[in-house]
């Protein structure tokens, strides 16, 4: 499972958990393919993650070794819940950020200057 920006969503994913609206009503259960029209209507409704089955986005740049990095940065700091939610949030940004640029480069196929 691999949470990814709306923006990297292709025809084809599968969704890992269902998307709900703010009220926790859900909008679209997990296991759901995606579609060209359906990533359009959640673009139109505001949704800008969602979470998809596998590695739908290979990420790039070496994210072990950030991940890694947090892991000491933080080891003494694991007790602490909320220091605990501060590396689960900068994991899940690199996670993201490498993806969004592996998506961008045009090595990968992705945005052409």
């Amino acid at each position: 499972m691999q949470k990814i920006p709306l923006s990297l969503a292709k025809a084809g994913m599968k969704l890992a958990k269902p998307i709900t609206k703010a009220n926790g009503m859900p909008i679209i259960a997990s296991g759901v393919e995606l579609t060209d029209s359906l990533i359009t209507r959640l673009d139109g409704m505001g949704v800008d993650k969602i979470f998809v089955l596998g590695d739908a986005v290979a990420a790039s740049q070496n994210p072990t070794e950030r991940v890694t990095r947090l892991d000491q940065l933080f080891r003494r700091l694991e007790a602490d819940p909320f220091q605990a939610r501060v590396k689960r949030h900068l994991r899940e940004y690199f996670t993201i950020k490498a993806a969004a640029d592996a998506a961008a480069s045009p090595a990968a196929g992705g945005e052409q200057g």
